[in-house]
């Protein structure tokens, strides 16, 4: 196997742009119902919350929260970092002809398309006002994990840390679900921020400066934000963080939000350190042989180290091998096999090593499962087919994105070339 050093050569335009910024997503009809659907089989969670295991790794994870919503009396709380994309279930519903399942509350879901598990959060949802601090936690990260992000922070309000621990974990859930609902970010980081200087736990302090740094600049709030928020958790570290097994996952996790911010000040050599931190923190979280949901949370956190060691190598020059992007996009996959953000990050360590018939083989297998990050899919897909001159499964590609989406403008562009 090659060991040549890789520069990044992903040549591809990442997005495609949009005729509405919305996007359109076909409805598509005639479909097997949820027991025979392709997608079902792959989407079931966020379907119906009941368990696949050909889910998603975030989406496994939905079945244990909904059990520890059971247990209000058993003090469960929720280490799980991935938060739900907001609407990706309605764009599931349509690309897989299950429309009678879409609705825009859980409640509005029929009652006898619920599983004991839906019908579960129904009820939290419900008397959400009599639920202690804890289990609110618990429900405002569950309706997200199924992408109703704008339904649970409106449902929960913006909530202030105040010292107690309970408290501060349900300020800074709400906090990280608020941050993915478009235009909500400020307020968010406002709360963390609060968490950050507040909270009674170091380790929910810090992880309020990741979520700080992360989402300052994913909300291009700016990097001068996301530089408070690491002073912050410097002060934070400064005073001493516990030397358990989640002390050790949050400074993993400060490593991994930290690395981002490098990368936005352009300091790629110090970024990769950070990634190393990440992951010799990681490292020890293994070394304790966690079991169960730790062992869950233990993985979640190694698959998104990997992804950002590929994104490390496609956005910044590094000496990175072809042997290594491969043993990254390799431990990726094994992480979070049927994870279609995942697909997309793996073809993109393909393409920054110039290996386009492979990128465009993960790009494809992303497309595969739909919705408009999949439309994304067999964008680049198509992009990779012709620059390897397979025109062929250029057009193929192309015409599959604007079948899951039919605003995306340079697919249909290409198409209309080829006539």
């Amino acid at each position: 196997m090659s060991t040549t050093t890789v520069q990044p050569r992903l040549q591809l335009q990442r997005r495609f742009t949009r005729s509405h910024p919305h996007g359109h997503f076909p409805r598509v009809t005639g479909m097997p119902g949820l027991p025979h659907n392709r997608l079902g089989v792959f989407w079931r969670p966020i379907i119906d919350m009941a368990d696949s295991p050909y889910a998603p790794l975030r989406l496994r994870l939905v079945q244990h929260v909904s059990d520890w919503i059971a247990e209000p009396d058993a003090g469960h709380v929720s280490w799980f970092a991935i938060i739900g994309i907001p609407g990706l279930r309605h764009q599931v519903l349509r690309h897989a002809g299950l429309e009678e399942y879409d609705c825009l509350t859980p409640e509005g879901l029929p009652a006898h398309l619920r599983t004991p598990q839906w019908q579960r959060l129904v009820d939290a949802v419900g008397r959400f006002d009599r639920l202690d601090d804890g289990t609110r936690a618990l429900v405002v990260f569950q309706l997200a994990q199924i992408s109703y992000c704008e339904f649970a922070a409106d449902l929960a309000g913006v909530v202030h840390p105040d010292g107690s621990e309970r408290r501060d974990k349900l300020a800074y859930e709400v906090a990280r679900v608020t941050a993915r609902v478009p235009g909500r970010a400020p307020v968010a980081l406002d709360v963390f921020a609060e968490v950050a200087t507040r909270a009674a736990d170091p380790r929910l302090a810090l992880a309020a400066c990741s979520q700080g740094i992360g989402h300052s600049i994913r909300s291009n709030a700016g990097v001068e934000r996301a530089e408070g928020f690491e002073r912050l958790g410097d002060a934070v570290l400064a005073g001493g963080v516990p030397d358990d097994w989640h002390g050790h996952l949050i400074r993993s996790r400060y490593h991994r939000a930290v690395a981002l911010l490098r990368l936005a000040q352009r300091r790629p050599a110090e970024m990769r350190a950070e990634v190393e931190s990440a992951l010799a923190e990681s490292d020890i979280l293994y070394a304790a042989d966690p079991t169960g949901t730790d062992r869950m949370v233990a993985d979640e956190n190694r698959r998104i180290i990997l992804e950002s060691q590929i994104k490390a190598a496609a956005r910044a020059r590094g000496d990175e091998s072809e042997a290594q992007l491969r043993e990254f996009c390799d431990g990726l996959h094994s992480f979070d096999p049927y994870c279609l953000e995942a697909l997309l990050v793996i073809g993109d360590g393909y393409a920054t090593a110039g290996l386009f018939a492979d990128a465009a083989r993960w790009y494809a297998r992303a497309g595969e499962l739909c919705t408009g990050a999949g439309a994304i899919g067999w964008f680049r897909a198509g992009q990779c087919y012709e620059l390897i001159g397979d025109l062929g499964s250029a057009v193929n590609a192309m015409g599959r994105c604007l079948e899951l989406d039919t605003t995306a403008v340079e697919p249909r562009e290409f198409l209309a070339r080829q006539l």
